[in-house]
Parts: C-alpha cells; structure tokens; sequence
C-alpha cells in the first residue's frame, strides 16, 4: 500500500489500484481536488552539502574583497533571493487569530534534484562571473550531472 507523505503520494503501475482504493475513501469525506504532476526526488543532501560549502566558499571571497557584512547565511539569503525567489504563505497571529499572506525566500527542500541542479548552475556561473572559483568535488552528484550535459 502506497504512503501518503507531504509531498504527495507516488502513483505507478504497480500501486495504481490501491492509490484508487484510497481515494475511493477519501471521496466519503467529500469532493478531493487532485494534482498530478511528473514524479521527481527531493534535492539530494550531496546537492544541499555542496550549496553550502559555496555558501562559505562566497562568504570567504566576498569578506576578502571588503564585504564584511557577507556571513554564511547572508550569500545563503542573497542566492536564493536572486535565483529562487519568494513564495507566498500565510501566517497565523496564535494570539488575535489574524491571518496574513507574507512573502518568504523559496527554500532549497522544497526543489527536486534537477531544479537543485539549476539552482546551482546558477550560483556557480555567478561566482565565476565576480572571479570566485567554486570548489566541484570530482565525486559529488552536481559534478556528475554537469558532465553528462556536457558530454
């Protein structure tokens, strides 16, 4: 039987009948709207490890060059800011009740390995640009998806 996790449920030939089966239960509850869309993994933790050691690597060339104010977490900020951007989310006041949409940074969990990817094609191409060499570990998986795009 199938998991019904956060990021949905993944339906394949094999699970299709018992997905229906517990849809068939949900529908008691009342009409469902369902979403499908192609089934992609969540960013990989050698992806998330690599985003963060050029996290450093950036904040350690942006200091040297004068920028003090660019810690670790403030590039983290400024990258997803410039090529991730916002979404939309509503926040509750525990207090009052008020509820109100706010605009948040996108988080780097949120992305699928090849969303990842582009997210950090484009950090890379940004630090290249300001002369900042990244460091690619020869056996990291950004390294591996960049050279099968360029073979």
């Amino acid at each position: 039987m199938p998991t019904i996790t956060k990021d949905g449920i993944r339906l394949t030939s094999l699970n299709f009948n018992s997905v229906g089966k517990q849809i068939s239960e949900l529908l008691k509850i009342g009409d469902m709207r369902i979403t499908v869309k192609p089934w992609r993994e969540k960013r990989s933790l050698s992806q998330n490890a690599l985003a963060h050691m050029w996290f450093g690597e950036i904040s350690q060339f942006l200091i040297g060059h004068g920028r003090k104010y660019a810690t670790e977490e403030w590039v983290k900020d400024a990258m997803k800011h410039s090529f991730l951007g916002y979404i939309e989310t509503e926040r509750i006041n525990v207090v009052t009740g008020e509820r109100i949409t706010v605009s948040e940074l996108k988080h780097t969990s949120s992305l699928d390995t090849g969303e990842m990817h582009h997210f950090l094609s484009q950090v890379e191409l940004w630090a290249a640009n300001i002369n900042c060499r990244l460091t690619i570990p020869d056996n990291c998986e950004y390294r591996k998806l960049k050279d099968i795009q360029n073979a």
